[in-house]
């Protein structure tokens, strides 16, 4: 793909859209509630895929509110680090989680020269353990959910991440898994491939959904693009 064909770069979610991790992140939730007295269901915990560490901070007190009638002796930050080392433990433990075809896509996409973000709602410390078990070099920019005062569903870290790869987003493609994911890279203007993990999606205008990224390739990459845009302009 050359750099004057569309599109000009490709940026990805990582949690649910590059790796399984999202189980991981909902263990380590109903583990660390479970250790403050709170039953913490596997529903609540699904419904915060994707969001960022404040909207995350404030349903787990909410949680805890509900079932002791005040919040835990915690700050949040604390106790929202305790679920994140949880997560880095696994993920430094185990072979990383690749979902179906995202390996191969990206390593397709790197060895074509195409420019690659990886924009995701999870803090820094997380993201440098998971990429430690990604192909080196793969992401040309890295951008954390704990690196920007707005976190997804505003279009801010998608549309840092073009400009540092110095693409307009409307020329990139956004893979995402969520809701708030998928909400963010439309509202940047980029051209979306939602693919469902732990949360249904609907279909949107300027968003292709699909099962899974296996047999994906980069000319499929491009069609797409192309074909979301037509149908926007029409």
């Amino acid at each position: 793909m050359q750099s004057q064909t569309r599109p000009r770069a490709v940026l990805w979610d990582f949690d649910g859209t590059v790796a399984n991790t999202e189980p991981v992140w909902i263990a380590s939730q109903i583990g660390v509630m479970a250790s403050y007295g709170v039953p913490y269901a596997y529903e609540q915990a699904v419904k915060l895929c994707g969001v960022s560490a404040a909207v995350s901070i404030r349903a787990l007190f909410d949680a805890h509110e509900a079932v002791h009638g005040e919040p835990p002796q915690i700050e949040g930050p604390a106790l929202w680090q305790q679920i994140v080392d949880g997560v880095i433990q696994r993920i430094k433990e185990e072979p990383l989680p690749w979902l179906p075809g995202a390996r191969e896509l990206l390593i397709e996409l790197h060895a074509k020269g195409v420019p690659m973000a990886l924009v995701s709602a999870s803090p820094r410390d997380m993201i440098d353990a998971a990429l430690a078990k990604v192909p080196d070099g793969i992401f040309d920019v890295v951008i954390a959910g704990d690196e920007m005062p707005r976190s997804k569903p505003a279009p801010d870290s998608y549309l840092l991440a073009a400009e540092r790869l110095g693409a307009a987003a409307d020329d990139c493609i956004v893979v995402e898994d969520s809701i708030y994911g998928t909400a963010a890279g439309r509202a940047a203007g980029a051209a979306v491939i939602a693919v469902p993990c732990m949360q249904d999606l609907d279909e949107h205008p300027g968003q292709l959904l699909i099962p899974t990224l296996a047999g994906l390739t980069v000319n499929d990459l491009a069609r797409i693009w192309h074909e979301l845009k037509e149908a926007a302009d029409e």
